[in-house]
């Protein structure tokens, strides 16, 4: 079973989503990557994690859903032995992913991780919502500063920092302004209304365009501490295998 470790911890992910395709969109692999993972469990245990009896889309079987809660079981055992061992001990490097709007919160708390905690080396990079959940849920992240939750799993180390709002701005008709997150989710025969599409994954760009060229799109504001009604919330999230002294560290400094 060693050998099966990491398609394992991959099932484990893709199994929170309904179906494959959906599955593929957030944990950071190409849906025939996914695929592949999914097939070389079922040869190597003989079983059938997929239903694609279903015309459009196939779903979980019952056995997948099994196979998914005694790897995560026998996991979290493993990682509370580990986190014995590594309680004590001084964590050296954090790689933190943000998106953009929230970097301050982001740079505050990297600060917060060379002054309280003792992190010696921290790595920081902005992504777009879409880049961020899934560099957070494949691993390659251990603290993540983001406005929605990654996927529908509960996370264990999760705090609510602040709140931010999105602006709607309609200075021009000639121009959709849109990050890449919102151009994969958008309507497209919506779109079809506005003569040029702007897309960009940098909210500074977007906002330059704004200033310079016009457009309608939405642009978030400052992110502000506190809570506030119809407001995105700004959330700090940790990795599961996050050391937890140093959550608990991290997390007392912020509230001083």
């Amino acid at each position: 079973m060693q050998h099966l470790y990491y398609e394992l911890s991959v099932l484990t992910k893709a199994i929170h989503f309904k179906n494959l395709s959906a599955a593929a969109l957030h944990v950071g692999l190409s849906q025939p990557q996914l695929s592949r993972i999914i097939a070389k469990i079922e040869d190597e245990l003989k079983i059938v994690l997929l239903d694609r009896s279903a015309k459009r889309k196939s779903g979980w079987t019952t056995i997948a859903f099994q196979l998914s809660d005694i790897f995560e079981k026998s996991s979290r055992r493993l990682e509370t032995e580990l986190q014995g061992i590594s309680n004590n001990q001084m964590v050296a490097e954090l790689h933190i992913g943000t998106l953009e709007g929230l970097s301050d919160f982001a740079l505050h708390t990297s600060r917060l991780c060379f002054e309280e905690v003792g992190v010696k080396k921290i790595t920081l990079d902005i992504f777009d919502l879409n880049e961020l959940e899934a560099n957070f849920l494949s691993g390659n992240l251990d603290l993540i500063f983001t406005s929605k939750t990654p996927g529908r799993q509960k996370f264990k180390y999760l705090s609510e920092l602040g709140f931010q709002r999105l602006d709607r701005i309609e200075s021009s008709k000639k121009f959709a302004v849109l990050s890449s997150f919102e151009y994969g989710r958008s309507n497209k025969k919506e779109l079809e209304t506005f003569p040029h599409l702007f897309v960009s994954n940098s909210l500074s760009i977007r906002r330059s365009w704004f200033e310079k060229n016009g457009g309608t799109g939405n642009l978030p504001t400052e992110a502000k501490r506190g809570r506030a009604k119809d407001a995105e919330p700004v959330l700090m999230i940790g990795s599961e295998l996050l050391n937890p002294t140093l959550w608990n560290n991290l997390t007392l400094a912020i509230e001083e």
